[in-house]
């Protein structure tokens, strides 16, 4: 059988009476109602609602911010109905004065203005607690951080970060404590190099500073681990090669600088404990040498930092020439408080220096000189005295006297 059978047979009053007398009652009684409602309903019945309201606060000064602040107040209204169905929670304010108010902590009375036609019955909270701090900022140029177990061999070579400076900006109290800028990476990675964007950390005396907005975030950065470069200061040495005329000596050898500072890999450098420069021939010189020396050096990795040649001075001196003569005797002389005297030992060796003279050698019989101890105004009956000599040319000069020493010892009879 089809619908529209169906609702035949379902309303045939014929067939159905008492069926069709209780639908129509139905329907009456829907009809009234809704026809009622029509007519007494007029939007004017009371109500009520609730609605959440942005917290503002318009008066914060220039250059200053809020934490643990609400953002939103919960606020109960009544009104007509027709007035809260259209109502915006744009036409309620909710705002906390700051006014004047210098950086610190604060409890502070939350002001609502209500639009015409509606009712405050509540709202929450009715009081907040709000902290107030300057707003600032600090330029600051990030550095590389290696993150990892540096190997003893490499270290970061030329070092790339751009923009070079980021500005941080947030609470005075949080700015005060940073220390630096830093970007990191691991030392696997730039074992191989890095040309990558990486995050800026602001860290201080404690660790890492949150809760700072920083401009740019993230830095370019280029880097790679190097094998590590190193300073090494080390000694000139020129070699002197060549006899000088006749009757002359090598006499002082000055080299300046004397000491130089390298710079080059460090396992290069670990060889290096001098550097010799190409020798000097002073064969037949007798007046004095001034010569600049370029700086050569041994390993081709490694540069001098302060200079690159020395100056040698190499000066000459006559030639000297020495003798010893062995068991010379040792005589008193001056007044003391004793008549005779005794020493021990009685004979000392003596060696002699004079220029070189190719007509008269020295004469080993004799000595040229006479050897002494003064005891003029000695008192005491036994001493140690100082072995003297004269009686010497001037071309002579006394090298040492072995013992210098001698005990002078009073004879009473």
């Amino acid at each position: 059988m089809s619908v529209m059978g169906r609702l035949r047979k379902f309303f045939d009053i014929s067939d159905e009476p008492r069926r069709t007398r209780i639908v129509l009652q139905v329907l009456s009684i829907v009809f009234a109602a809704s026809l009622w409602l029509f007519v007494t309903w007029d939007g004017t019945a009371p109500s009520s609602r609730s609605i959440s309201v942005p917290l503002m606060y318009p008066d914060l000064q220039d250059g200053y911010s809020i934490s643990n602040a609400a953002t939103a107040v919960d606020v109960a209204i009544e009104g007509r109905v027709d007035r809260l169905a259209l109502m915006d929670k744009s036409e309620i304010t909710a705002s906390v004065s700051v006014q004047d108010l210098r950086p610190g902590k604060y409890r502070l009375p939350v002001q609502l203005e209500m639009p015409d036609g509606v009712r405050l019955s509540g709202y929450s909270p009715q009081i907040v607690d709000v902290e107030l701090f300057r707003i600032i900022e600090r330029t600051l140029r990030p550095s590389l951080r290696v993150v990892g177990a540096m190997p003893e061999n490499l270290s970061l070579g030329d070092v790339s970060i751009i923009p070079a400076e980021v500005v941080a900006r947030g609470p005075e109290s949080l700015i005060f404590g940073v220390r630096r800028a830093e970007v990191r990476e691991s030392v696997e990675k730039l074992t191989a190099g890095i040309n990558d964007d990486l995050s800026v950390t602001l860290a201080g005396d404690g660790g890492d500073v949150e809760g700072i907005l920083v401009e740019p975030a993230k830095v370019r950065v280029s880097a790679k681990l190097e094998e590590t470069i190193d300073q090494k200061r080390v000694p000139v040495r020129v070699p002197i090669e060549g006899a000088p005329a006749e009757g002359f000596d090598i006499g002082i050898v000055s080299v300046s600088p004397d000491m130089v500072t390298l710079r080059g890999r460090r396992s290069s450098l670990a060889s290096v404990n001098e550097i010799v420069l190409d020798a000097i021939d002073v064969t037949g010189h007798a007046e004095a040498m001034n010569i600049d020396v370029p700086l050569d050096l041994p390993v081709q990795d490694i540069t001098v930092v302060s200079a690159d040649k020395v100056n040698v001075m190499v000066e000459f001196d006559s030639a000297m020439e020495a003798a010893t003569f062995l068991s010379v005797p040792v005589t008193v002389d001056g007044r003391g408080a004793y008549l005779e005297w005794s020493l021990e030992p009685a004979v000392v060796s003596v060696t002699l220096e004079r220029v070189v003279s190719t007509t008269e050698p020295f004469d080993m019989s004799r000595p040229p000189l006479e050897l002494y101890v003064d005891v003029t105004n000695v008192v005491a009956r036994r001493l140690s005295l100082p072995v003297l000599a004269r009686g010497m040319s001037e071309d002579l000069r006394v090298l040492r006297v072995e013992p210098e020493r001698v005990e002078v010892s009073a004879q009473i009879r």
